[in-house]
């Protein structure tokens, strides 16, 4: 269920719909204050709008890097669990020899 909060971000107030829990808003809400803020500070020429639109490219920005490595993460996983189905039958197969040598033979001699 959504739950309006109003927030404010760089002294900017305004109202939100989601359905994140209030302490998640707030985490969010203090974490892109803070960044908008030691943006603006950096730079006495940089507005709080344009500190905002730079902390919402930075972010996009980590946003596409997590985004594509997870796409590289699952691409290994992938591989990973085919050499895994791969090697189970190789074994499987292996076990199988081996049990009809076994019975061929009489079974082991200790």
């Amino acid at each position: 269920m959504k739950t309006r909060y109003t927030i404010t971000i760089a002294d900017m107030q305004m109202n939100v719909l989601t359905e994140e829990s209030e302490a998640s808003v707030n985490e969010l809400v203090s974490t892109i204050d803070r960044r908008i803020r030691e943006i603006n500070t950096r730079s006495r020429h940089c507005s709080k709008t344009e500190a905002a639109l730079l902390c919402a490219l930075d972010y996009c920005a980590d946003k596409f890097r997590a985004q594509r490595r997870v796409k590289t993460l699952e691409a290994e996983l992938a591989f990973s669990s085919a050499t895994i189905e791969r090697l189970k039958a190789e074994l499987a197969e292996t076990n199988a020899k081996l049990e009809a040598a076994q019975r061929r033979s009489g079974g082991y001699h200790r």
